[in-house]
């Protein structure tokens, strides 16, 4: 009799861990579904004809461009890859270019090679397929005749005219689709137009309807793209000189710099000829607005030149520096005219004789970008450039992918000498994306000067690598394989979430932090002992999920031990969370204290702390008091992963609070976890009362 339930009881096993693999290969390939489903909108990359692919010597001598954004200086390869996620939500770009024997091939273009096609080949950077449109009727919308007339107005766009671009794109697109911008160029003025009137009678993007927050986010992606191929226009060498223009040196009279290194002379002769400017010659009226164009296009929020003087932080864009020369500021006219001459130097290399000296010139102006920030700042681009190209985290998310699957074939054969060696290639897995995390995050701490959890994208990998760190260790304790996959689940579901998150928020989260959060010590103690806390949190209500399921679906097999161990272990984990909670809670009121004025202040990240500290408490005294055992503990685990995604994530949602640092527009799928952990303890419950009306006589301790 004793061997025939040990037998069922195995069967069972064995069913149970199939479910259980079914179970998780449906959970990953949904949730990769999910994530993947916005970037699969075209099932063929659009084909552009005439595109030359950049060449590496191109592409090298771009990257560590330096460039002020954000904040701080960057290299073009950081500036260019969060500026291309902004617009075409992916970094990279698939499109089909002809080769030497005019076949069309396959080409992805990385965000380098696009911002350069933007910066120095507008032609074609208007023909590529950039921004992406998820619901098209964000463009019908704009051909209906509810438009107001400030909108109408504003675009200078006749109904006719305005409808008929609007047909012509709809019929050539699915409904999700990627556009170029020699597509919707015909209805940009009136979207930007009816984009600014949203935003002007809404200025707070999260309280806009559906409809009007696509609108506005596709006038910002449009509106970025034209500030972008406009930019260079000044150093286009490609000034039309008006019949009736004295010629000198065309050449050079076709270069915007020279007139800027004449204009005080022509400026006195215009006065001569005529003191009111009113009745210039059309050749001076032409020239003057080509001028004015060219630098008014090239003063938008782009800032690729430093300051000239010592000390100075700021850096202006290269159209606010014209307009000081020509408003009379001539102190550093002749640095100035030196680096639009550079850039007309560049420009004209790549149309006349090709991307090899193209890219010559492009280094001289850049070495002497670097010459004037110094070397502290060159070898800072240069450290960024290599971290960009490494990609610590992508390869990290690659192994622990790898290693999972490994411990999941491993689950099926429990105890087995090929389960054993799976398990071990699976620890050496974990332990390799372990070191490429932790590499990348003091990487990352040597850019940003500062410690590792500034904003959420941090508090993930901090929480990812901190994660797989502890259970590593606790499995090196236990040895029951359990720690190991956990870890491994928790490494990858991380690096899932922040490459969601940096790709949904297109925001490069190195960027200075804001005034409340400029310490050191604080974010060092305060914000790295919370965070711990919240992995414990996190870690602690998986460990009850696998022992839940195991329960549920039989496979540990009627094993006390087993259940003992992962009570104990899952209990370990709620008292590691407390400890971490309770004095990151109370360190961040001392810094409240020292910051406000207060220790206190009822916030939503303070309430969300104290959430966690108070419900920790209540498990242990309950689990003291004998109100909660095994499966009591377990689930109480479980639900205590609902707080810590409030406490962590929620409340960044809010938009109330001091802690205004950290908010995000949308909740994604916070209720979907809070439905799942919250279905995980009602089935425990359920499972909890079946299995005590049963009481078998050899579950009598349970």
């Amino acid at each position: 009799m004793q061997e025939h339930e040990v037998n069922h009881r195995k069967r069972r096993s064995k069913i149970g861990r199939w479910i259980a693999f079914i179970l998780v290969l449906l959970f990953l390939g949904g949730y990769g579904l999910y994530t993947m489903r916005k970037n699969v909108v075209s099932a063929k990359s659009a084909e552009i004809e005439g595109y030359q692919v950049w060449k590496d010597k191109v592409i090298d001598a771009s990257r560590d461009i330096a460039v002020q954004d954000g904040g701080r200086i960057k290299p073009f390869s950081t500036w260019s890859a969060f500026t291309m996620l902004k617009l075409h939500g992916a970094r990279s770009m698939p499109i089909q270019v002809k080769d030497d024997e005019g076949n069309w091939k396959k080409k992805k273009l990385m965000p380098e090679e696009v911002l350069l096609d933007c910066l120095f080949r507008p032609d074609l950077a208007k023909e590529l397929p950039i921004f992406r449109i998820d619901n098209s009727d964000v463009i019908t919308t704009l051909a209906t005749h509810d438009l107001p007339e400030e909108v109408r107005h504003m675009s200078g766009i006749s109904d006719p005219e305005l409808e008929a671009a609007v047909k012509k794109i709809k019929d050539s697109k699915n409904r999700r689709d990627r556009y170029s911008f020699n597509e919707l160029e015909p209805i940009a003025p009136v979207l930007l137009a009816k984009a600014q009137q949203i935003r002007k009678n809404q200025p707070e993007k999260a309280k806009m309807s559906s409809d009007d927050r696509r609108t506005v986010d596709l006038g910002e992606k449009v509106w970025l793209f034209m500030q972008l191929i406009y930019h260079m226009d000044f150093a286009r060498a490609d000034v039309h000189i008006q019949e009736g223009t004295p010629v000198v040196d065309k050449k050079n009279m076709q270069r915007m710099s020279y007139w800027i290194r004449s204009f005080p002379m022509l400026a006195e002769a215009v006065r001569q000829m005529d003191p009111t400017g009113r009745k210039l010659p059309p050749h001076l009226r032409e020239l003057f607005s080509d001028l004015e164009l060219r630098m008014r296009r090239s003063s938008e929020d782009i800032k690729i030149l430093p300051p000239y003087e010592e000390g100075e932080k700021l850096w202006s864009p290269v159209g606010k520096r014209i307009e000081k020369v020509v408003g009379g500021d001539r102190d550093h006219a002749d640095d100035l005219i030196s680096d639009m001459e550079m850039l007309e130097d560049a420009c004209i290399a790549l149309r006349e004789n090709g991307q090899s000296e193209f890219a010559d010139k492009l280094t001289i102006w850049k070495n002497s970008v670097h010459e004037r920030v110094g070397t502290d700042v060159s070898n800072k681009l240069a450290t960024e450039v290599t971290y960009v190209k490494v990609n610590y985290f992508f390869w990290a998310l690659f192994i622990f992918i790898v290693a999972f699957l490994l411990v999941m074939f491993g689950w099926l054969a429990p105890g087995s000498l090929a389960a054993k060696i799976i398990n071990i290639l699976a620890a050496l897995f974990a332990v390799v994306a372990l070191a490429l995390m932790i590499a990348g995050i003091i990487h990352r701490c040597i850019i940003m000067e500062r410690s590792p959890v500034g904003n959420l994208y941090d508090t993930i990998i901090f929480i990812a690598a901190t994660g797989v760190l502890v259970l590593l260790l606790v499995e090196l304790m236990s040895r029951r394989a359990v720690a190991l996959g956990l870890a491994i689940f928790m490494g990858m579901g991380c690096m899932f979430l922040a490459r969601r998150y940096e790709i949904g928020d297109a925001k490069d989260h190195m960027d200075p932090l804001v005034a409340v959060l400029k310490s050191n010590f604080w974010l060092s103690t305060h914000v790295v002992t919370v965070t711990i806390g919240y992995m414990g949190g996190l870690a602690a209500a998986g460990l009850s999920v696998i022992y839940l399921f195991a329960r549920v679906l039989g496979i540990d097999e009627g094993d006390a031990k087993f259940r003992r161990a992962m009570t104990r272990i899952a209990y370990g984990m709620v008292c590691f969370t407390l400890f971490f909670s309770l004095i990151g809670t109370v360190l961040g009121g001392i810094w409240a204290n020292d910051s406000w004025g207060r220790f206190w202040g009822w916030d939503p990240k303070e309430n969300g702390a104290l959430m966690i500290v108070l419900w920790c408490l209540i498990v242990l005294h309950a689990r003291l008091a004998g109100y909660l055992r095994e499966w009591g503990i377990h689930i109480a685990a479980v639900f205590g992963a609902n707080i810590v995604a409030f406490s962590w994530w929620h409340v960044n949602s809010l938009s109330t609070g001091l802690h205004s640092y950290g908010f995000i527009d949308g909740l994604g799928v916070i209720w979907g976890f809070y439905g799942l952990m919250t279905g995980v303890c009602l089935m425990g419950m359920i499972a909890s009362i079946v299995t005590k009306s049963i009481k078998p006589s050899n579950q009598a301790s349970v």
